[in-house]
């Protein structure tokens, strides 16, 4: 029989295991349902890309009718002499483009939808095996929580990563509240600006010269800057997801795509007399990303 004491210790660990076990379970739903967005969105994408035997199919039966094809409308009247019955068909086109051209247009969209299917597909495996290796875990808690096992729990996921590439702290570092933050898979510090004044900020007065400042291209947004105190080289998957970042909080956010201008933060000027935020770029290059946050929030 326990002491009053004793039964005090035991309920105290009781909670501590089942709160343990409720915030882990949030985080992986939580990259659950972000895996599933993402088969969502892969299949979306599918979809956008269309059937390429469809495409190679219009392609092939263009060029067969290359010098008979009559123009009708947005497309063009032809044999199809691949079906048995070689019925006439419309097939639409461009209306500056000839049969020829046409064809040509058609085999460009098979190559980008079949490069792209093997892509997307390839990406949606990994994400079906990520979300089950997440139910999984999943599993594991639930089991842990009943056998009261604080350890197995604790060894489930690992702690929340912390930046590996960082600097020493200054004390306007601490000061400034207009920025989300956020840690990229590589271990890079990201800066978001949430407003104008913070995007001012965030460029002219945080950011270093070479660190890496990003910004969706023609739309209004935030400016993201990747921290790069150790002057390394960038890598890709990390500028992917600033550039995705930038996207996403801008007014671009809504659409599939969308283009993000990157440079070094010393080829960053503000425009004289303009208003906050209003940048002039010395040099840039551009990333076609899709708006979504990829990563977690280090706050």
């Amino acid at each position: 029989m326990l002491t009053p004491r004793e039964e005090q210790i035991e309920a105290e660990r009781r909670e501590r295991i089942s709160q343990l076990a409720s915030d882990l379970r949030k985080r992986v739903n939580r990259d659950i349902a972000r895996a599933r967005r993402l088969l969502k969105n892969l299949d979306g994408d599918l979809e956008k890309h269309g059937s390429p035997e469809q495409w190679k199919r219009l392609g092939d039966i263009l060029l067969a009718n290359a010098h008979s094809a009559k123009r009708d409308g947005d497309g063009f009247r032809v044999i199809d002499y691949f079906d048995d019955v070689t019925p006439e068909i419309l097939i639409d086109a461009d209306p500056r483009f000839s049969a020829s051209e046409a064809a040509e247009d058609y085999f460009r969209l098979y190559q980008k939808a079949r490069n792209g299917r093997e892509v997307i597909r390839e990406r949606h495996a990994q994400t079906t095996g990520k979300i089950e290796a997440l139910e999984e875990k999943v599993r594991a808690i639930d089991a842990a929580e009943a056998a009261l096992d604080e350890g197995a729990l604790r060894a489930i996921l690992p702690a929340k990563k912390a930046p590996t590439e960082t600097r020493k702290a200054k004390k306007r570092d601490a000061e400034i509240k207009g920025v989300r933050r956020f840690v990229s898979s590589d271990g890079f510090e990201i800066f978001v600006g949430k407003g104008a004044a913070d995007n001012d900020y965030l460029t002219t007065r945080l950011a270093a010269a070479r660190d890496t400042w990003l910004h969706a291209a023609d739309y209004s947004g935030s400016h993201v800057v990747i921290r790069n105190p150790n002057r390394k080289e960038i890598p890709q998957r990390t500028l992917r997801e600033a550039a995705s970042l930038a996207a996403f909080y801008s007014s671009a956010r809504e659409l599939p795509r969308a283009a993000v201008n990157y440079t070094e933060r010393k080829f960053v000027s503000k425009v004289k007399g303009g208003a906050p935020g209003l940048v002039r770029l010395a040099s840039f290059k551009t990333l076609d990303v899709k708006p979504e946050v990829t990563i977690e929030k280090f706050e």
